[in-house]
Parts: structure tokens; C-alpha cells; sequence
């Protein structure tokens, strides 16, 4: 009888003593999304020959906390040539990336871009967020509120991001 309590009691202390941490890892686990970004842009370029491209789509971002991510770009984008003649073309690609915080920017390296099934686009033709694998790309980043920043890359619409305060960038005040 001695036997079964002490077990008993054992196990009630490790439940005591491990349940916090096991709750702790799980709702901070570094490979969780612990910030998320989301944008609709449109861009027009007009060139000097009167010829047009406009490009619609949507961008998100996703970073874990263990300072990888990625990233989804889809849309549409529409050539508008001389004499009337359009082309449209869609793309829609994931990109997976590196981060870490370089003082109030963010430094982001691409590490792979995947494109998925649909994607019409080029590779030569310039898409707006897109950059070579390999390639740094330092983000500004603007604290908004306890869970909110503005990130935005030079020449882009600035993105909105949200996440659990203190994970990203724990010294932006």
C-alpha cells in the first residue's frame, strides 16, 4: 500500500513540475508562425513608348520562431502593347526564406521560390516583392502598437504584421 502511494504521489509531482513546461513549449514552439503579414497590391508601370503593365495580387508572409519562413505571391499580371494588343499572364509562388534582425531592419535571404501549378509568368519578367535565392533583403520595420508592425521594403507598399509581442523583435520600442 506504501508502494502505491509514493507512485501515486510521484507521479503527481512530476505533473506539477512538467506540465508547465510542456505547456510552455508547446504555445512557444520555435517552428510555430509566430508573425504573419498580409497585402493586396496593385502596380502600374507606364513606359516612355506608351506600352503598360499592370500587376494585381496578394502577398503574405509567414515567420516562424525559429527564423525561417515563407512567403505566397499570386496574382495577375496584364502587358498593354501597341496597337491594343494585351497579354495576361498568372503567377503564383512560395517562397522559403531566412531572417534575422539587423538593428531596426529586418535582413531576409531567400533560400527557394516554387512555382505552383498555373504560374503562366517568366522568370525574366520583373514581379514586385520577388528576389533571386541567395539575395539579402533588408525590410524597415515601424512599430505600430504591443503586437503590431509595419514592414515595408523600399519602393513597396508597406505590409501590416501581426504576431505575439516580443517574439520578432523584442527590442523595437
Amino acid at each position: 500500500m506504501a508502494a502505491v502511494k509514493w507512485s501515486a504521489r510521484g507521479i503527481v509531482i512530476v505533473v506539477l513540475v512538467g506540465l508547465p513546461w510542456f505547456v510552455a513549449l508547446w504555445f512557444y514552439s520555435a517552428g510555430r508562425v509566430v508573425w504573419e503579414c498580409h497585402l493586396d497590391f496593385e502596380v502600374l508601370v507606364v513606359s516612355s513608348d506608351f506600352t503598360a503593365e499592370r500587376t494585381l495580387g496578394s502577398y503574405s508572409q509567414f515567420f516562424n520562431g525559429d527564423n525561417v519562413g515563407f512567403s505566397r505571391i499570386s496574382g495577375r499580371k496584364v502587358l498593354l502593347l501597341k496597337e491594343a494588343k494585351t497579354q495576361v499572364y498568372n503567377f503564383h509562388r512560395f517562397v522559403d526564406f531566412k531572417y534575422m534582425q539587423a538593428g531596426p531592419y529586418l535582413k531576409s535571404t531567400v533560400t527557394k521560390i516554387t512555382r505552383k501549378r498555373g504560374d503562366t509568368l517568366s522568370d525574366e519578367q520583373n514581379l514586385a516583392f520577388m528576389s533571386e535565392p541567395g539575395e539579402d533583403v533588408y525590410i524597415q520595420v515601424l512599430k505600430l502598437g504591443p503586437n503590431t508592425y509595419s514592414f515595408g521594403h523600399l519602393g513597396m507598399p508597406r505590409q501590416i504584421c501581426q504576431g505575439r509581442q516580443g517574439w520578432l523583435m523584442p527590442r523595437l520600442r
